[in-house]
């Protein structure tokens, strides 16, 4: 594994009067990891066989089956809903109600969607160009770029596929699963993890690194990277268990960092602290519960900076610094 030692420099007064610097070592040094140094990657590789969720939940089907289906994660693509307000709006304007027809799923969520249909070919999804936005201040909303509305055959696939499909494989631009599936976090797993829940990522038994839980959770709530390979903004074939920066470069200054919006910096500062420490004490895990869909923990964490991201720094926790959810890589 590649680090780098940071030295911490002590001034101190020596008898004469002048002043003496010296370089502090050992347990006063602290270690900057390098993020793509350690681990490995698939890219350029296949995608695996790997158990699908439907087969998971044959296990699972009582404490995560019931809770799932709900899930923002299962539901980032989801079927149609005629009660959906974009739907609504699509449906009811001239240059897109003949459009409306052809829309079989939903991509994201209240404040931004786009609208799919199944393409030619295994793994495709056609995206139609007209899209929905939700003003945050008011609550109203509006469609977007309605003139001349089409169908795009490749842009799901390279620019969201990545984040809200399974099993991408990057350079045919396919997908094997819609929406996020067990694999996504908890990569291959092996048929033996029956008796040994440790042989699953993220699993409540098995204590990951931080940056295994940062490349896992990174692969898809960062979004502001570049693969090296593809220059898509997704890393090319990760692998939970696969080191995500050794392919998806991402800008981790901290005055770039700074400058995002509340919402992705609160993800950054933490995705930074997990991989370039050794020992971060704070992970994603510290606070979200994935499968329960609930920040409840963080809650129980005493304040350090990470919690001003979003909080306050005075007053109750249950006040957040209101903010504008946008997204350049994701159009809104």
């Amino acid at each position: 594994m590649l680090s780098v030692l940071l030295l911490v420099w002590v001034v101190s007064i020596a008898p004469s009067g002048d002043t003496l610097s010296e370089p502090v070592h050992a347990q006063d040094a602290v270690a900057v990891l390098d993020p793509a140094g350690w681990g490995s990657d698939h890219v350029g590789k296949p995608v695996p066989d790997y158990m699908t969720g439907d087969e998971c939940l044959f296990c699972h089907r009582k404490k995560v089956g019931p809770l799932w289906a709900g899930n923002v994660h299962q539901t980032t693509i989801r079927l149609v809903e005629k009660k959906d307000a974009g739907w609504k709006a699509l449906a009811g304007n001239p240059e897109t109600s003949e459009m409306v027809k052809m829309v079989e799923f939903i991509l994201g969520g209240d404040s931004h969607s786009r609208y799919l249909r199944r393409g030619k070919g295994y793994g495709k999804l056609d995206m139609l160009s007209v899209s929905w936005h939700l003003n945050n201040e008011d609550g109203s909303g509006k469609l977007v770029h309605t003139k001349q509305p089409a169908w795009n055959g490749v842009e799901f696939g390279r620019a969201c596929a990545g984040c809200h499909t399974t099993g991408v494989d990057s350079k045919k631009q396919t997908f094997s699963a819609i929406s996020i599936d067990c694999f996504a976090c908890h990569g291959t797993v092996e048929l033996g993890h029956t008796k040994d829940t440790r042989l699953v990522h993220l699993s409540q038994r098995r204590v990951d690194p931080p940056r295994v839980v940062a490349s896992i959770c990174g692969q898809c709530h960062i979004r502001s990277g570049i693969s090296r390979s593809t220059g898509r903004p997704f890393a090319n074939n990760f692998i939970a268990g696969d080191n995500l920066f050794r392919d998806l470069k991402v800008e981790l200054a901290p005055d770039k960092i700074a400058r995002m919006n509340p919402g992705d910096r609160h993800v950054m500062e933490n995705i930074r602290e997990m991989v370039l420490q050794q020992e971060a004490a704070t992970t994603c895990l510290s606070c979200h519960d994935v499968h329960g869909q609930s920040t409840d923990r963080h809650q129980e964490l005493e304040d350090q900076d990470l919690c001003f991201v979003c909080h306050f720094p005075k007053g109750p926790r249950s006040s957040v610094k209101p903010y504008r959810r946008q997204s350049g890589t994701c159009g809104y």
